[in-house]
Formats: structure tokens, sequence, C-alpha cells
């Protein structure tokens, strides 16, 4: 098989993950290619090429890919399933009744409904840690193993942690392990596919973990109105990607230390469920004046603009000394959450101004990110975007 596949980095750190059982038998003897979707390939333990079809039988040293936008479903004695996330390699390790799957690169998902029998081993691998399944509900990435049934105890040298439903392992980058809860919103699209397709499987993880995956944009402000601490001030449907169907834009409150901040976010409802696509906190400093979040337009496209605006030596001729930093997407028609950038950063480095700097883009997303700058553009795009109206302002200087 082909292998366009990126493999990622391996930590010098592994751990164990022992996952409890919930009783009940089943045999990790067949497994089978159930379905795929998109460009997938599969090679046998040669490196042969095989034709991907439904329930292809699969055996040790089976390797099975998938491209952008593609995934793959793997079955084990019709009660265990396993599905491949895009981008994704997985190898296949089969002696008796020892089953291994090794993630080369990306992610999978797992959903085990009856555990194995007491002479059964099923594992899934990466280049950091090993699972151990017997009966539960989850992903594993390179270095992060998710639970949304089950509990787990986690090694990592003289390390161990338990997490339950609602809580990740993480293997941070010193080599430590970290517990972490998680909501809806980080659970990977790929497995909020499968949540939402499958009604039993929704209720169980409720049930198991509390997480709740709203299905409107209704039902998300409603969930959103529930956190403590985080109220709402602001919410609007708007169609960021100029495609018909349009995004919810919310901005919350939050208070820190002397002033009251805000968050924007922008949510997205498509095949993955509602997933969170872009957000951040405008610019703070101690002396602000106020701090405004306002609709913009572009070639046609909507932007949330924020500025903050400061007291300080060396202000502007209006007194004000201005942060601006503009965000929004020129993803296409069902882009996901991976296309959609904050596209346009301007942020006033220099006194007595707005001079600053501009990350180009076109309808193919950045020409220039991260630190590489385009300096001739930011002084000829001093005001890119037209305005359109203010969405929400806090004043301080009152």
């Amino acid at each position: 098989m082909k292998k366009p596949f990126v493999r990622l980095t391996a930590l010098a750190l592994s751990l164990a993950l022992l996952l409890t059982s919930c009783g009940g038998g089943a045999s990790a003897t067949s497994m089978h290619l159930r379905k795929t979707e998109g460009t997938v390939g599969v090679s046998d333990g040669e490196g042969k090429d095989i034709t991907p079809k439904e329930n292809l039988g699969l055996y040790s040293g089976y390797q099975v890919g998938t491209q952008a936008e593609s995934y793959a479903w793997i079955d084990l004695d019709r009660e265990k399933l396993t599905k491949l996330d895009a981008d994704s390699e997985i190898e296949i390790a089969k002696e008796g009744k020892k089953l291994e799957i090794n993630v080369k690169s990306g992610s999978l998902f797992f959903n085990v409904t009856e555990p194995l029998a007491d002479d059964e081993t099923m594992h899934i691998a990466t280049s950091t840690m090993m699972v151990g399944i017997r009966g539960t509900c989850g992903w594993v990435t390179d270095n992060t193993a998710a639970l949304l049934e089950g509990t787990v105890s986690v090694t990592a040298g003289d390390q161990e942690v338990t997490i339950n439903a609602g809580e990740m392992a993480v293997l941070t980058q010193e080599g430590g392990l970290e517990v972490r809860e998680f909501t809806y919103d980080f659970v990977p699209g790929f497995v909020v596919k499968e949540i939402l397709d499958d009604e039993d499987l929704k209720q169980a993880v409720l049930d198991a973990s509390g997480i709740k995956f709203p299905t409107s944009y209704e039902e998300l402000l409603s969930m959103l109105n529930e956190e403590p601490g985080k109220e709402v001030v602001y919410s609007e449907m708007i169609d960021f990607e100029a495609d018909g169907s349009p995004e919810l834009l919310v901005i919350r409150n939050s208070p820190s230390g002397e002033h009251v901040r805000f968050h924007f976010y922008i949510y997205r409802n498509g095949p993955e469920g509602i997933r969170l696509l872009d957000g951040t906190v405008p610019y703070s400093s101690s002396d602000m004046l106020y701090v405004t979040c306002s609709l913009v337009e572009r070639d046609g496209r909507l932007f949330v603009e924020c500025i903050t605006a400061t007291e300080t030596e060396g202000r502007n001729e209006d007194g004000r000394y201005s942060f601006a930093v503009y965000n929004g997407s020129v993803a296409e028609r069902d882009g996901g959450p991976r296309d959609w950038e904050r596209v346009d950063l301007f942020s006033n480095g220099q006194r007595g101004g707005l001079a600053g700097r501009v990350a180009r883009h076109n309808e193919n997303g950045f020409i220039i990110s991260g630190n590489e700058w385009d300096e001739t553009l930011s002084f000829t795009m001093m005001n890119p975007y037209t305005f359109v109206r203010e969405l929400y302002r806090i004043d301080y200087d009152s």
C-alpha cells in the first residue's frame, strides 16, 4: 500500500492503560473492514496493495490507511468497533487470541460493547502508549487516551493515575502524566459523528460521563448558559462562510482580576455535529479604556474585529493606543475546524499610530503566517475591512 502519511515522532516515555471489564465475554478472533469513506488504502503483511471492499478480512501484518476526509471502520467479531480518523494509519498484529492495533499516525476511536474473555487480549498501541481494551469506549492519539465510558488505570514509569468517563490521560512534553476533564467540544469530530448516529451510544455516554452533545444552536446556548461565571451576553447567527448555512457567534463575559473581560466563539453545525471553529480573548492591559467587538466585511465575507484601546504615553491623536485583531475564515462550504483559521492578524506594536502587521490570505488560506510578515502590505492595508456594526463593547474609563 502506498503510504502518504506523516509518522509522529515517538516520545521516550511509554505508558500502559488497563481498562476495567463490565462482564460478559466475546472472542477477538476475526477482523473485517466493515466500510470505508473517501480514499482508503489496505496492504497485506508483504506490503501488497489490496482493493478495499465491504467486510474485507484483515489479518496479522495488514495495514489500513486513510487520506484527507477519509475514514475506515473495522469490526471485531461484530461486537467491537474501531474507526480510523482521516489522515491516519494502523497496522494489525494478531497471534491466537492476542490482538494489537498499532496506530502509526493519527487517531482511532474504539467502542467495545462486549468485553473480552479472560484468556483474550486486545491492545491499541501508539508510539507512546499501550491501551489494554476489555470493555469500554473512547479514543486514542499518539499521546492521549480519553474515555467516554469506563475506568482506566494509567501507568508511566513509576507514575500511576486513574481516569474515568469524561477524563483523559495526557503525556506531557516533560514526560509526566496529567489527568484532565474534557467537555463535548473537545471530542474529535470523527468520534462525535459516531455518537450522534447511535442513540444508544449517545445515551450511554451521557449516563457514564454526563457529557451532552448539542444538535442545535438553541440547545448549545442553553448548555452555555448553565455554566456558572460565563454569562452569554450576546449571540447571533452569522453566515461567516457565505455558503447559506450560518454559524453561531457567541460572546461571553468572564471575570479576570480587576476587569470584566469577554471571549468570543464561533460555532458551526455540520456533519460532525456542532464544532467550535474559532474563538479568542481580545488583548487586555491594566490601562484599558475600552474593548469592542464588531462585525466587518471584506471581499464579500464577514469577519469579527476586536479592538482594545489603551491609555499610554505616545498615544494617537484621538487619545487612543489601539490594538486590532481580525478573525474569520476563508473556508469553502463544508469546511471543518481544520480549515477554519484566524486568517488575518493586525496587531499594533508601535506607538503613535496604527502601524502594525498583517498576515495575508486569499481564497486558499494563508499566504504568510506565524512570524513571517509582509511589512509592505502592513502599511498598505492599514484598514483592510469595511465596518458593518458594533456587536459588543465594554468601557473601562467611565
